[in-house]
Formats: structure tokens, sequence, C-alpha cells
């Protein structure tokens, strides 16, 4: 007798066997189903599955006894199970671990955004410190242009040339025509080709990159770890109900965990079984309200019906990880069987088999693991890629009004006499 439950890489059916009652007995596909064939017929053994009342993979209860496929172990009713179960020392004193046959860590699954134009692109081809530069290189060319003629006597200059030379300055920098002077010095005509040569080179690189960026579209992936969760007091959390994540919250003692932890019993935490995740996926993971926290493997099964249904990637995991731990199958203390389960899960990693068994358990099962960021399209340009720019139109139009109605105000006299 063996047990076994639905896991990202197997699933339970009901296989035609005419020596059972009704003609059909339970079996389980995927890597449950390899590991158990390899066993039987390398051991030549008969087997039968007895799954657990509550369908469960078990946690210790209040009184000491266990619930699920572990409670099934300790009380004798089965050998062992192809798992795979974590590694947990209050489970080894009950039971005992084979060899372990892969790791698996806890992440955060949620809903992607749907792809945006960033309406300030237009400030992104350079990076702040070079904004920053190009104003102090502005201001101490227009600096140098406007102090240094007056080293000279005023005779040599042209009346009107000193202000010209250093707004010609700010007119290259705007790619306007300059006002030609009468300077007899050559050094304004040098320090201005230079600062031509470098504006020209720099704004050339401005045009090539702005253009880029307006045919990027970012996806909005706002969960990259648990924390990022934690802060955002709007969204809820899906918890696997029995597994050993929820032991695990009620004895952290610090960090997101503990936070986690604390959130149990609270609207914040929702409980769904292993198998309402991919109904729960499709509605409220994927408006956003809430997001699924669990073992990655777990993601190897529900992301690829999801892909199989919508034919995009609408959901992405978080890049932190947490409580990465081997996992490995199980069976009673001191069991005969412990040296051959032990043997196989050596084979198993090292032949790569039971990675290869987790990979392509299921079609598009590796299509949406690192879905990307940034997109690029081709399309016509809308006020949604432009609105920022109107924005800065519109603030300097009004910052011209207000400085024209000062004028008119405090300084129209004197400016017409």
């Amino acid at each position: 007798m063996v047990t076994a439950e639905e896991f990202p890489s197997q699933s339970a059916v009901m296989a035609d066997d005419p020596t059972k009652p009704g003609g059909k007995r339970l079996a389980f596909t995927g890597a449950a189903g390899h590991v158990m064939e390899i066993l039987s017929t390398s051991m030549n053994f008969t087997y039968t599955y007895l799954r657990a009342p509550d369908k469960s993979w078990g946690l210790q209860k209040s009184d000491g006894t266990w619930s699920g496929m572990l409670g099934l172990i300790t009380r004798e009713e089965v050998e062992f199970t192809p798992g795979p179960f974590f590694l947990d020392l209050t489970r080894s004193q009950w039971m005992e671990y084979s060899a372990y046959i892969f790791k698996g860590g806890y992440t955060v699954l949620a809903a992607r955004g749907r792809p945006e134009a960033d309406p300030w692109s237009f400030v992104l081809p350079l990076a702040p410190t070079v904004w920053a530069i190009l104003l102090i290189a502005l201001l101490a060319v227009c600096t140098v242009m406007l102090l240094l003629p007056f080293c000279f006597p005023a005779h040599t200059q042209e009346p009107g040339s000193v202000d010209a030379n250093s707004f010609n300055c700010v007119r290259v920098l705007l790619q306007e025509d300059i006002k030609r002077t009468k300077s007899r010095w050559w050094w304004d005509r040098v320090m201005l080709g230079v600062w031509m040569l470098m504006i020209l080179v720099l704004t050339q690189s401005y045009v090539g990159n702005l253009m880029s960026l307006l045919a990027v579209r970012y996806i909005d992936q706002p969960y990259q770890s648990l924390d990022d969760v934690l802060d955002n007091s709007h969204v809820r959390i899906i918890l696997v109900q029995n597994t050993l994540i929820i032991q695990y919250l009620k004895m952290a003692r610090s960090g997101p965990l503990r936070k986690l932890g604390n959130l149990m019993g609270t609207e914040r935490i929702a409980y769904r079984s292993f198998a309402e995740l991919s109904q729960s996926l499709e509605t409220i993971v994927r408006d956003g309200s809430h997001v699924v926290f669990d073992l990655d493997i777990i993601y190897n099964n529900v992301l690829p019906k999801s892909f199989s249904l919508t034919g995009t990637c609408d959901f992405y995991m978080s890049r932190s990880s947490y409580l990465t731990t081997p996992l490995a199958m199980l069976a009673q203390k001191n069991s005969p069987f412990m040296s051959r389960l032990n043997k196989l899960a050596y084979s198993l990693v090292e032949s790569g088999l039971y990675d290869k068994w987790q990979k392509f358990s299921h079609p598009n099962s590796s299509t949406c693991k690192n879905p990307p960021r940034i997109i690029t399209v081709t399309s016509a340009f809308s006020l949604s890629n432009l609105w920022g720019m109107f924005v800065v139109l519109g603030c300097g139009c009004a910052v011209a009004f207000v400085v024209l109605v000062m004028e008119q105000m405090f300084g129209g006299t004197k400016w017409r006499e």
C-alpha cells in the first residue's frame, strides 16, 4: 500500500483494470507514476494507492496526530509515498526521509500589468547625471562667454556682442539659428564651435534613443519580494491549506515570514486547496486583488494551463525566493524500503530524470517562466505616448504668461523707455 496526491508533475486518474471492482483502479501519472513503475519493476512487487480522506499532504494536529498522507504513514496504513515532501525535523521524528530528489522554494505569483507607454520617456534617453552635467556645462560656457570679453579693452567688442555670444550657447542647445557677431577675437568662435560639436553628438544620440523608447511598452510587475506584497495593504495573499508553509509561518520569529504569519487569521489571508488554485488564478489573481505565495514548482502546473487557455503570459513569479529546501520521498520509520528509495533518489538526481519530469509535465511548461518586463511594438504615436511633452509645453506657456503679466505690471515703463 502506498499513498500519493496530485502535484504539478503528477495527476490522479482512474485507469482500466479488469481485476478491480468496477474495472477501474486509482493511478497517478507523471513523476509519482514513474517512480512507482521503476520501484515495482526493479523490486518485483505490486501496489495499490490509498488516498487520505481529506486528500491533503498533511500536518501535525494539536493533539499530536497527523492528517493527510502523513497520517497514513504514521498509522502504518501505507508503506511509503513518492511524495515529494519538504525535509522537516518534526516529521523526521515520526517517519523517515529518503535522499532528496530536487529542491524547491516559495515565491510570490501575481498578475502582470498591461503594456503601457511611459509618457515621460522623452527624458529617459539621458540619465539624470547627464542632464545635470549638461546644465552645468551650459552655465559654465555661458559664464565664460559672458565674462571673458571684459578682460579686453571695451573698444574691441561691438555693442551687444557680449550678450549675443553668451546667448548663442543657449540657441545652439535648442537647435536654433545663432546671431552673427562682429567679434575681433578668435577664442569665442573656437569655444562656440566646440560647444556646437558636443551638442550635435548629444542631440543625435538623444533623437535615436528617443525613437526607440517611444516604441517600448512597460509591463508592470510590482511584487518582486514578499515585502512588496506586505507593504500593499489592499492586496490579499493566497496560501495553500494543510501544507508545511502554514506551520513555518507560525514558527517564524523575524523577517517577512514573521510579518506574513502575523496576518494569519485576518482578512488579508485566503486559503485554497491545490485543486482550486487554477480557478483562483483566472479570477481573483488575474484582477490584481490577490497574489499566491506557494512553492515555485506548484506554478509548473497552473502557469502552463493558463497559457494554453489564453495564449499569453499573464502572470509572473517574484525574483525573491524563500525557504528553499530539498524535497524527498517519505516512508515509515525504519522501513525496509528505505535503502531502495535512497538508491533510486540518487539515480534520479544524477540522471536529471526527476527534474525533466517536473519541467515537462505539462505542455508549454517553460513558456512563461521568465516573461519580459519590456516589449517593443510598431504602432502610430498616440496621446498616451506624448502627453508628457504637452504637459511640459503647457507649463512653459503658463510660466511665460505669468512673466508677461509681471513685466507689464512692474517693468513696462522701463522697457518702453
